[in-house]
């Protein structure tokens, strides 16, 4: 092989390897990536919390993580789907042995109302089993 056919072809690869797609199963619109929690509150009180929880989106899979202080993480891991007007979302942890996190207000089955401010702010609104309704403001992560 000569040298240019080595440049070309190295070229080439770099430019497949910047532009793989991390989406996988396409495009999920706004939701894809990092949202922190700024704010949980119950029935319009603050909820105190220790460390700062995380919403994860990609395909249909949904992480949620805390992290704590010295970069302690403990996490969880679903599915997520979001109506057709884009009005509600479902997270769901499916085996209740794998929900390790607890996050205030989730149970293993959960449908928001969704409101957005935009593609970097929304607010998830749910009522528990018991009543309370936890509201959840999140802004997106770069």
């Amino acid at each position: 092989m000569t040298m240019k056919t080595i440049r070309l072809l190295t070229t080439l690869l770099a430019a497949l390897a910047l532009t793989a797609c991390t989406h996988n199963n396409g495009d999920i619109g706004i939701w894809f990536g990092t949202w922190h929690v700024t704010t949980i509150t119950a029935n319009g009180t603050p909820v105190a919390y220790d460390g700062d929880y995380f919403f994860q989106f990609q395909s249909s899979v949904f992480r949620v993580c805390l992290v704590q202080q010295h970069e302690q993480t403990t996490e969880s891991y679903g599915t997520w789907s979001e109506a057709d007007d884009g009005t509600t979302m479902s997270i769901n942890f499916v085996d209740p042995q794998v929900y390790y996190l607890y996050v205030p207000g989730f149970e293993t089955s959960n449908v928001f109302t969704v409101s957005r401010g935009g593609s970097s702010q929304a607010t998830f609104t749910r009522t528990a089993a018991d009543g309370v309704t936890y509201v959840y403001a999140l802004n997106k992560q770069p």
